[in-house]
């Protein structure tokens, strides 16, 4: 009888030790219950044309991007995800105020993007593009 009420405890405490770590999402987030708040949008990249005219339109592109995400005063890490090969994010957070720390994944000066500061409320997934300059002008 002890050797399955040590059994029971190990397989409880196991249990308790997974669900405190949660699991990742494919975008780099992780928690242990679903989040219904939240940031969501684009990375993207200026397409780096040195005269766009009106006849040749030079539309931004998407740009798979490693987003770091901060919080608090002083900041502090909340998440590390990358965006996918369209630039899609999905990020799921509780409600409050983040930064949005954008770099290129080749390491190289440009694309360059800016920190930018967002809000999340409670039951919404905040829309944001992230633009990247090409450097091009």
């Amino acid at each position: 009888m002890k050797s399955h009420l040590r059994t029971a405890l190990a397989v409880l405490a196991l249990a308790a030790a997974l669900s405190a770590t949660g699991c990742g999402d494919s975008h780099g987030a992780g928690s242990p219950t679903a989040l219904d708040s939240g940031i969501k949008g684009r990375t993207m990249v200026d397409a780096g044309c040195p005269m766009a005219r009106d006849h040749s339109p030079c539309p931004d592109r998407p740009l798979s991007a490693r987003l770091t995400i901060t919080a608090g005063d002083p900041q502090r890490t909340v998440t590390e995800t990358t965006s996918d090969t369209d630039g899609h994010l999905r990020i799921p957070l509780p409600p409050g105020t983040y930064t949005i720390h954008p770099a290129n994944l080749t390491g190289a000066v440009t694309p360059i993007g800016q920190p930018m500061s967002v809000t999340v409320a409670s039951g919404r997934f905040i829309t944001v593009t992230i633009p990247f300059d090409s450097g091009i002008r």
